[in-house]
């Protein structure tokens, strides 16, 4: 057994005889059969909607890009981008997002159907069927009845889902190294919840990972089908106010040496485009890449008030800013023709202003010229180490931030950090107590009212 050093030292700590809670392990219920035809036809028994869609699926190709940061190792590579829709039907607001329909990398299909000695059969049209003695069995709904492999695993299942313990439980029954299998149940049982937290979840492990550590565990492909979650689209933020085309903002994550699996994809496409730009200019011609887009509903109304007296506390860290650009560039367009307009307060964050201050010459600009009122900024990793998060320059300004929201100010938080969201919420409540008069309770009541109204918003992402 050839495993990492970390399940290896489960495996030592643990009494391999000793007997394990371990959840009811799921029968089986899809058999697959597979022909010797290759239509690539693909026929759903209740084909899966788009979450949240306002259009249908255009495919758009980037016509335009600029990395915001700097080529440095210590911050992480944020790109802008434009995509081209032209010839669509999209109309968007301030405050819009539109989702990028993404794919499985090809290596990692590859590798998936070499581990599991599918090759063969990858591209030979299958059909789904369930087994008639399981009562109540019911196909996924986001696996296709009729289709190929190659198909399935590239377009509508997720490879990098994070491992559940019924999952691994299933995969355990596979795993033929009897090693390899103690450990694995191991994780699934009660006695391994701390392990499956410190090993599986806070780590990402996912089924490429199991099948890289967990070299004799080969389930059959209709377990993969049964378990693993949708492959689902990913949203983004616009950053301009109107045009044929839409400008979205994104930084390239990694995870166990993965770049994220859509921005690595952007990323992968922005530098290609580069090199066929150059290749173009010696009359080699540029190669058109098509990203399958569509516009989502504003579900929580994330957009700006139709009223430039409204006051606005925007509170933008990192690539959260960038919903603020449309929204600023919006007010300025309005603004030619206003009498007056509320204070708007923008609040940004990030590590480093000589790294990762995005948008930092649109923002200065917007003061400039009144669009906006103030700027105030945080950096974690420079400067004063008393001021380093938005939530902390928040309650420096509780006093000013209070008053704005008695005399009605909406604010809006965006961002890719669940905890930061929390934490501005937080120091928000502990302004209104602090500076109006009001006992916490009383204070988280008012932003509970304000979050009511939707004068309180808040877009987060993972």
């Amino acid at each position: 057994m050839v495993v990492s050093r970390s399940f290896q030292e489960i495996f030592d700590s643990i009494d391999i005889n000793s007997p394990l809670s371990l959840p009811k392990c799921k029968n089986n219920v899809l058999q697959i059969e597979f022909t010797e035809t290759k239509t690539n036809e693909t026929v759903y028994n209740n084909k899966p909607l788009l979450p949240f869609a306002a259009s249908d699926i255009y495919y758009s190709s980037i016509i335009n890009s600029r990395r915001l940061t700097a080529l440095d190792s210590d911050c992480k590579a944020v790109y802008e981008i434009s995509l081209n829709i032209e010839d669509s039907y999209f109309i968007f607001t301030p405050g819009d997002t539109i989702a990028i329909v993404p794919h499985n990398k090809k290596s990692e299909v590859d590798f998936t159907s070499k581990h599991l000695d599918i090759k063969e059969v990858l591209y030979n049209d299958y059909k789904l069927s369930l087994d008639s003695g399981q009562k109540g069995a019911k196909f996924p709904a986001h696996i296709p009845i009729k289709s190929n492999l190659y198909h399935v695993l590239t377009h509508c299942v997720d490879l990098r889902a994070i491992i559940k313990k019924l999952f691994l439980l299933a995969l355990s029954t596979h795993t033929k190294d009897e090693n390899e299998r103690k450990i694995m149940e191991y994780l699934c049982s009660s006695e391994g919840s701390a392990a499956y937290n410190t090993h599986i979840l806070n780590k990402g492990i996912c089924i490429l990972d199991i099948f890289n550590t967990f070299k004799s565990c080969k389930p059959p492909i209709e377990l993969l089908l049964e378990y693993l979650p949708r492959l689902l689209p990913r949203p983004y933020s616009i950053v301009n106010s109107q045009g044929p085309v839409i400008k979205i903002c994104f930084s390239v994550m990694e995870i166990n040496n993965r770049k994220g699996l859509t921005t690595g994809w952007l990323e992968d496409l922005i530098l290609k485009n580069d090199i066929e730009s150059q290749m173009e200019k010696l009359s080699l011609g540029v190669t058109e890449h098509k990203i399958p887009i569509y516009m989502r509903k504003n579900m929580n109304e994330f957009r700006p008030p139709t009223s430039l007296d409204t006051p606005l506390i925007l509170i933008g860290p990192g690539t959260g800013v960038s919903p603020y650009i449309g929204f600023l560039e919006e007010r300025e367009k309005l603004l030619k023709n206003a009498d007056s307009a509320g204070f708007v307060w923008l609040f940004f964050g990030c590590r480093d202003p000589k790294l990762d201050f995005i948008y930092e010459d649109e923002l200065n600009k917007f003061v400039t010229s009144g669009v906006l009122s103030r700027l105030s900024t945080a950096f974690s990793r420079h400067g004063n180490p008393e001021i380093r998060y938005v939530q902390d320059l928040v309650k420096e300004n509780g006093e000013e931030i209070s008053k704005l929201l008695v005399e009605g100010a909406r604010v809006y938080i965006c961002g890719d950090v669940k905890i930061m969201a929390n934490q501005v919420k937080e120091a928000f409540i502990e302004c209104v107590s602090k500076y109006t008069n009001r006992s916490i309770n009383v204070a988280e009541l008012f932003i509970s009212n304000m979050q009511k109204e939707k004068t309180f918003l808040i877009d987060i992402w993972n």
